[in-house]
C-alpha cells in the first residue's frame, strides 16, 4: 500500500468543532503526527483529538517558537525525515494542526521538506475551522458585511505596514498579539479605532477569555493564541 499524508486542520480549540471529514481521516489513519512548540511541552493539537485516536501510534514533532531560521530549518527538516520514513512504509499518516490547515500552519512546512527530499506521496488537505471565525462566534458579530473587505495578519513588528491595513480595510484580524499588544495599541490609538477592537484568547478552549477593554489587557500576559478583531 501506498503511503499517504493528510493535513488534518482541528479547530480552535474545542473538539466538537471537528468535521466530519476530519474524524474519518482520523479514523483510518494508523499514526497521527502533532506539532507542539518545546520537547517538554504538550500539543494543543493532540489536546483536541486525544479522545478520537486512544488507539493510534501519536508522532510529536517539535516545532518551536523562534525567529532563529537555521534553528527552525534543523527542526523542519528532523520533523520531515521521520514523517517520510513512516509514509515510505505504505502507512497513512495525519498530519493535525491547529485552525486550519492553510492558514499560518506548521504543515506548510512540513510540506516543504517533504517535497525538497524528494518525497512525492498524495497528500490529502482537510480544512479546519479558523480562530477568527470561531471568535467571531463567540462574539456575535459578523465579520464582513455587503462589500466591506476583510484583512487577516499575524501581528507585524513594522507599525506603518499595520497602520496602512488599517486605513484600507474595514475589519482587520490580527493574530498572535501577545507579543506587540503596545505597539498595536499606540497605532490603534493614533487611527481612533481604539474602541472598535475586540480581543479574543485561548478561543474554544478552557481558559477562553474575550474582552473590550483593550488597554486592561497591557498588564496581563497574554496567551500565544491571542488575537484582536478591528471592526470599523
Amino acid at each position: 500500500m501506498e503511503g499517504k499524508l493528510y493535513a488534518v486542520g482541528v479547530g480552535p480549540g474545542e473538539p466538537s468543532l471537528l468535521t466530519i471529514k476530519a474524524l474519518k481521516a482520523l479514523e483510518e489513519a494508523r499514526v497521527v503526527a502533532v506539532p507542539k512548540g518545546k520537547a517538554e511541552k504538550k500539543s494543543l493539537a493532540l489536546s483536541i483529538i486525544k479522545d478520537y485516536i486512544k488507539d493510534k501510534e501519536v508522532l510529536e514533532l517539535v516545532f518551536p517558537m523562534t525567529d532563529n531560521k537555521e534553528v527552525l530549518e534543523e527542526f523542519w527538516e528532523k520533523a520531515a525525515k521521520k514523517v517520510a520514513a513512516l509514509l515510505e512504509k505504505g502507512e497513512r499518516v495525519v498530519f493535525a494542526t491547529l485552525g486550519d490547515p492553510s492558514l499560518y500552519s506548521t504543515f506548510t512546512y512540513l510540506r516543504s521538506y517533504l517535497e525538497k527530499r524528494g518525497n512525492s506521496f498524495p497528500v490529502e488537505v482537510i480544512p479546519g475551522i479558523n480562530s477568527f471565525s470561531a471568535a467571531a462566534s463567540l462574539l456575535q458579530i459578523s465579520l464582513v458585511e455587503g462589500d466591506q473587505n476583510l484583512a487577516v495578519v499575524s501581528a507585524p513588528q513594522n507599525t506603518s505596514r499595520l497602520k496602512n491595513i488599517l486605513k484600507i480595510f474595514d475589519t482587520v484580524v490580527i493574530l498572535k498579539v501577545h507579543r506587540y499588544l503596545e505597539e498595536i495599541m499606540e497605532v490603534l490609538e493614533e487611527l481612533d479605532l481604539e474602541d472598535k477592537g475586540y480581543f479574543v484568547s485561548s478561543c474554544g478552549r478552557e481558559d477562553e477569555y474575550f474582552s473590550r477593554d483593550l488597554k486592561a489587557l497591557l498588564k496581563k500576559d497574554l496567551d500565544y493564541l491571542s488575537m484582536i478583531i478591528v471592526r470599523k
